[in-house]
C-alpha cells in the first residue's frame, strides 16, 4: 500500500474518535435552579458490577443549563473532573446541589452510538470514555504504550467482536484488563508488541475467538492453548521465535490458515498435511526449515503458499 492508500485508510478511521463536549454551568447561589432533569440508567455487567449512565431526561426552557448548551439525550461522562460511571442518582445530585459552578462532559446520543472506534496516541484521552459506548463492535488502538499500567476495557461492552491492540509494548496478556469478559470477540490482533506468552485461562474464556494475529512479538514457544480453542479457523505467529511445533497442533479441527512465517523452524512434522485436512492456507516462509523431506514436498504440493527452505 502506498503512502495515499495508508492516508485514506487513517483519514476513514479518524470519524471514530470519541467527540465529546464541555459545558460550564453558574449559578448565582445554591438557590438557583440547575434547569435540568437527569435519568440514571444502570447497566448491569456480567461480571457483578454496574455502571450508571447518566442522561439529561429534561431541560427548563428558561433554565441555566439549556442557555448553556446541554441538549435532551446528552449523556453526562464528567462533572468537575470527576467521572460519573459510578455515581448513583444521590451522588450525581449532591455534587450539583453543592456547587455554583459546575464543568460538565458529554457525550451525544449519536456519538455514543458509535461502533467502530480508532484511536492512536494523539486520542489517547478517549479511553476513559470506553465505558460510554454500549453499542461498539471493533476497537482498535495503535501507538500508546500500555507497558506500565496497561489498558484497562474492564467496562467495555461485551458486543465488541474485533479487537485490535498494536504496536502498544504490551509484555503479557494480563495486561489488557478485561479481555476475559469479551464473549462476542471473534478477532483479536495483538501485534508489534512484546508479548512472550498468552494467558490459558483468559484466552480460553474466548469461545467465540475465530482470528488471533500475534505476529511481531517476542514468542519462544507455540503457545498450546491456542490447540484448546475451538473455533479457531485463523492463526498468525509471523515474526517470533518459535523452534517447534508442538503435537497437540493436531486438536485444532477447525484451523483453516496457519501463519508462520519468520521463525526459527528446523522441521515440519507430517501431522500438519495428513491429520489437519481442513487447513488450505500455510505459510512458512524465512524458517530453517530442510529441503526435500517428506513433509515439506507433502506441504509444497498441497498448498499454493510458498515454503521457505534453507539452501
Amino acid at each position: 500500500m502506498g503512502d495515499e492508500g495508508k492516508l485514506c485508510y487513517f483519514e476513514s478511521h479518524l470519524k471514530y474518535q470519541i467527540i465529546t463536549r464541555e459545558v460550564t454551568l453558574q449559578r448565582k447561589s445554591k438557590k438557583s435552579a440547575w434547569g435540568i432533569n437527569v435519568s440514571n440508567i444502570i447497566a448491569r455487567l456480567d461480571d457483578g458490577l454496574q455502571l450508571y449512565l447518566a442522561t439529561v431526561q429534561s431541560l427548563d426552557e428558561k433554565g441555566i443549563a439549556k442557555k448553556m448548551g446541554l441538549k435532551e439525550h446528552d449523556q453526562i461522562l464528567e462533572v468537575n473532573g470527576k467521572c460519573v460511571r459510578d455515581w448513583t442518582s444521590d451522588d450525581l445530585l449532591a455534587e450539583l446541589t453543592e456547587c455554583t459552578s459546575v464543568v460538565i462532559v458529554i457525550i451525544t446520543v449519536e456519538d455514543r452510538a458509535v461502533t467502530d472506534l480508532f484511536l492512536m496516541a494523539s486520542r489517547e484521552h478517549d479511553l476513559s470514555y470506553l465505558w460510554a459506548l454500549r453499542k461498539l463492535v471493533k476497537l482498535s488502538i495503535c501507538n500508546i504504550d500500555f507497558s506500565g499500567e496497561g489498558l484497562d476495557i474492564s467496562t467495555i461492552t461485551t458486543l465488541l467482536q474485533e479487537l485490535i491492540v498494536t504496536n502498544c509494548s504490551l509484555k503479557c496478556i494480563t495486561q489488557i484488563k478485561g479481555l476475559s469478559r469479551l464473549k462476542s470477540l471473534k478477532r483479536l490482533i495483538l501485534t508489534h508488541n512484546s508479548l512472550t506468552d498468552l494467558h490459558d485461562k483468559t484466552m480460553l474464556k474466548l469461545k467465540e475467538l475465530t482470528d488471533l494475529q500475534l505476529g511481531y512479538n517476542l514468542i519462544r514457544s507455540f503457545p498450546n492453548v491456542v490447540t484448546r480453542m475451538e473455533k479457531l479457523e485463523e492463526l498468525s505467529l509471523i515474526h517470533n521465535q518459535i523452534s517447534l511445533l508442538p503435537d497437540e497442533v493436531v486438536q485444532m479441527r477447525s484451523l483453516e490458515k496457519l501463519h508462520l512465517d519468520n521463525n526459527v523452524l528446523t522441521e515440519l512434522p507430517e501431522y500438519v498435511t495428513l491429520q489437519l485436512p481442513q487447513l488450505r492456507a500455510l505459510t512458512l516462509e524465512n524458517n530453517k526449515l530442510k529441503p526435500n523431506t517428506r513433509s515439506t514436498q507433502q506441504t509444497r504440493s498441497k498448498f499454493y503458499y510458498k515454503i521457505g527452505l534453507d539452501k
